[in-house]
């Protein structure tokens, strides 16, 4: 939620935090700025303070987002966090989590589904797309600093 701007508002799942979460530690640090991102991944009101840290944020993201290789807006990224789906939502059994996790550590990021050995598709649970990742950074150029709860 906007700290200083009320109206503006951006959500996301924790499915989908997550991978906005790195992509903003990413340009954190690839844009060098001293911003601790650590209390973001909890309810408890962590965030920036000022407009003027919220655009340099979103500056950085922009900046760093072709790293990505995200070009249209509905191409996805996937942060290998040990949690797997199916394209259609449903969780993959705990032997084909296994294998999974064994292929694609955490913090491994992919860009499409995989098959595994048994014929399943699987993607990382944990995915967003360019055009969230658009709605973060125009949420981060209205909000005046922000709060996560």
């Amino acid at each position: 939620m906007g700290k200083g701007n009320t109206n503006a508002y951006f959500r996301a799942s924790c499915w989908g935090w997550r991978p906005i979460h790195a992509i903003c530690e990413y340009a954190i640090e690839k844009q060098k700025l001293p911003y601790n991102t650590k209390s973001w991944g909890y309810n408890d009101g962590g965030g920036l303070e000022t407009q003027e840290d919220c655009n340099k944020l979103a500056d950085a993201i922009e900046t760093s987002i072709a790293a990505f290789g995200l070009k249209q807006d509905d191409d996805c990224l996937y942060l290998c966090l040990g949690s797997w789906c199916t394209p259609q939502g449903e969780f993959v059994t705990e032997q084909v989590e296994e294998e999974l996790n064994e292929a694609y550590p955490q913090g491994t990021i992919l860009y499409n589904s995989v098959v595994t050995k048994d014929g399943t598709i699987a993607q990382s649970s944990h995915m967003t797309d360019l055009e969230s990742v658009k709605k973060f950074v125009s949420f981060l150029r209205e909000c005046e600093g922000f709060e996560i709860w």
